[in-house]
């Protein structure tokens, strides 16, 4: 296509961004990057530094010019502070929602290979964590005050309220903060790294353990089969009440002696039907707790079954 031919937005605009081609080098340039910000972002650090050499003094004589562009410059680094600080707190709430969910996770499941790598998502969430804190409250920048627009050389404090001075200032500390700033996106950049990495950790883990997450493996409702009829046991007991409270009865009326023998084989009869009775009804609910139990182991060997099978 010739340059008659071309519309133009492709005269005057910016091409659109075009996809990469994927490359092992690439990826490995990545590690490396990774790993060198890494080591960087859990180190401790030295105070930043000032430029070995300092700018030269403006030689263009509009002051009001070079005023609003040197602080054009200041702003800019002060914001970029700011605003990489807003964006570590931001990280910080989607590594406190993953790590909740890694938690849920981690203790719903019974497979030992997710729970391994489970802990290590965590471990390298917490990680992000305190990376992202040291992006937090950034201490260091540089900013104007007094000395910026006084002289306290003399014992006479001297203002110094020059334009062109004041603006020589706000460019050093631009270029100061705007070091701070390089280092603080760098910290920033590991932490998100770090949060990548667990994140992908999770996801490997989930995979290995979700037959676990989507068994029933709850508890399950045990049925007893049995031939056993409640009912009948109801019945007994309460003919048996009401035999005792008959032998009560009669102990009550015992008034004479000559039917006084005649009373007490009669009691010593009927407390040997109670006997039998109440053995009778023991021996049921005995029956009755055994098939329970087993009914109850059975359900504990085909959990521990599918909980192998899961693993």
């Amino acid at each position: 296509m010739n340059e008659e031919e071309m519309s133009w937005q492709d005269k005057y605009l910016s091409p659109s961004i075009e996809r990469e081609k994927f490359k092992f080098s690439k990826l490995k340039r990545m590690f490396f990057d990774f790993k060198e910000i890494f080591i960087h972002a859990i180190s401790f650090h030295k105070g930043p530094q000032y430029p070995p050499n300092e700018l030269p003094d403006f030689e263009s004589q509009d002051t009001e010019m070079i005023f609003m562009t040197c602080k054009q410059f200041y702003d800019d680094a002060n914001n970029r502070i700011g605003n990489l600080e807003d964006k570590a707190l931001k990280l910080l709430s989607y590594i406190t929602a993953l790590f909740a969910f890694i938690s849920f996770a981690f203790i719903n499941t019974n497979s030992i290979g997710t729970k391994i790598l489970l802990l290590v998502s965590i471990i390298f969430l917490i990680l992000s964590i305190i990376i992202s804190f040291r992006c937090v409250n950034v201490k260091g920048r540089q900013s104007l005050f007094l000395p910026s627009v006084y002289d306290f050389s003399n014992n006479n404090a001297s203002d110094n309220f020059d334009k062109r001075v004041i603006a020589k200032k706000m460019l050093n500390s631009a270029i100061f903060n705007q070091n701070v700033a390089d280092n603080t996106a760098d910290i920033l950049k590991a932490a998100r790294y770090t949060l990548t990495i667990a994140i992908t950790v999770c996801i490997m883990g989930f995979l290995v353990g979700i037959n676990g997450y989507f068994s029933d493996n709850g508890p399950k409702e045990i049925k007893i089969d049995n031939s056993i009829n409640l009912n009948k046991i109801e019945e007994t007991l309460d003919k048996n009440n009401l035999l005792l409270e008959k032998i009560t009865d009669n102990i009550k009326s015992l008034d004479n002696k000559d039917n006084l023998y005649l009373e007490i084989e009669q009691l010593n009869n009927e407390l040997e039907n109670l006997k039998t009775d109440f053995k009778e009804v023991l021996k049921n609910l005995e029956e009755l707790k055994v098939k329970e139990n087993t009914t109850t182991i059975n359900n504990e060997k085909e959990n521990k079954k599918l909980e192998s099978n899961s693993k």
